[in-house]
């Protein structure tokens, strides 16, 4: 049976929600600017954008109608109302893996005139700094032989942090960039497509938010910043961080830092989020380095069984020299070490994607672990890179 063509976004239900929502939403919280400019460029054209929150989503379906985007997701995003969902014209795949037919699926709309949105990061920014971009989507603009758009979102990071459950006022801004024109298409090399995108979507929250001077005003401003920032600089034990207001402390040494209205720690050892996360990274890294190093960790596994997910018990997720083994009502799954660059994960739960399915890992204690893990799978992916 021949495969169906994908269903393309509806213009009526993309301008209803814009017009009952979007708007709301994301030109009065957000404040919304630079969107302007995807008008004055003609589709078919793949857009690639940094993804830090999902103000982008919202960002680019505003800019691009009445053209409406059709945008590459992730099938996990089709558990809740897959039908509302299906409507935007979206293209799912399983994140880390690939996928011959959704190449098909990115042609064909894009024959149609429409353009195609593909987050290159493949989730959802870690501390409002690019997550590592791969080559893949170079590769995949100079096969189609069409434009490349590049939209860098500032402050979209910043508006809703991956780690905590509310958003704030923070104006979000739009650097929307014709990176590839049609007429270098043809001609341009994919070394030079992944730079460019490379350079298009470089960005720093913290850092914009400093050089803005953009004060954010909310009571719970680091709560949930624990399970990013789960190492303690000063005693260096793990997992212990908790978080109340604008306050993280250390459960083992007491350790105190707030963070001010611009963004910035005080009191501790480093004064920006990201500077401590990339502490971490470095930390994990000699870790991995190590023949002996071990990462373990107790989970509840699901399975995703079509609208939803089906509890199979407790997991436990082990991580070394060899790669990922996640083990489960008496089976098991091993990824090999450099199957993942990077994870799906947030601040409960970890996606493991195979060729038949997709599962996910719900932590069971050990706040920050997720993020570890994500840590050690991209120093260990980088390590071996090198070695080859």
């Amino acid at each position: 049976m021949a495969k169906k063509h994908p269903k393309l976004a509806s213009k009526f239900l993309i301008g209803c929600g814009i017009c009952f929502y979007g708007k709301t939403k994301f030109v009065k919280k957000a404040k919304l600017q630079g969107g302007e400019a995807l008008k004055h460029i003609k589709p078919p054209y793949i857009i690639v954008a940094n993804h830090a929150s999902f103000a982008d989503v919202g960002g680019l379906i505003m800019s691009t109608y009445p053209n409406c985007a059709s945008f590459v997701i992730s099938v996990t995003q089709l558990v809740q109302w897959p039908s509302a969902i299906k409507s935007m014209g979206v293209l799912p795949k399983k994140q880390f893996t690939v996928d011959t037919s959704l190449i098909r699926d990115i042609k064909y709309v894009l024959s149609k005139g429409r353009p195609v949105v593909i987050y290159p990061e493949a989730k959802l920014s870690v501390v409002g700094k690019p997550n590592p971009i791969k080559p893949a989507i170079a590769k995949l603009v100079k096969l189609l032989k069409v434009p490349l758009v590049t939209v860098r979102f500032n402050g979209n990071y910043l508006y809703s942090p991956r780690w905590t459950k509310s958003t704030r006022k923070v104006p979000v801004r739009m650097d929307v960039r014709l990176a590839v024109s049609p007429e270098e298409v043809n001609t341009i090399t994919v070394a030079e497509i992944h730079q460019r995108i490379l350079q298009d979507l470089s960005y720093d929250d913290y850092a914009y938010q400093l050089q803005n001077n953009i004060e954010i005003e909310d009571d719970h401003l680091v709560e949930g910043l624990e399970n990013i920032l789960y190492k303690c600089p000063c005693c260096s034990e793990e997992f212990v961080m908790t978080a109340h207001g604008n306050e993280l402390k250390c459960g083992k040494c007491g350790m105190t830092v707030t963070q001010n209205k611009l963004g910035a720690l005080v009191g501790g050892k480093f004064d920006k989020v990201t500077d401590w996360y990339d502490w971490q990274a470095q930390c994990v890294k000699e870790e991995v380095s190590s023949p002996n190093y071990r990462f373990q960790g107790v989970f509840r596994a699901e399975k995703l069984v079509g609208k939803k997910y089906v509890d199979l018990g407790d997991a436990t997720i082990v991580h070394d020299a060899s790669g990922i083994t996640a083990s489960f009502a008496g089976d098991s799954i091993h990824y090999k070490a450099g199957t993942f660059y990077t994870l799906s994960f947030n601040n409960d739960y970890v996606y493991l994607p195979t060729a038949e399915a997709v599962y996910r890992f719900r932590r069971q204690s050990l706040v920050g672990c997720t993020t570890k893990l994500n840590l050690a799978v991209e120093q260990q992916s980088l390590l071996l890179e090198k070695d080859n």
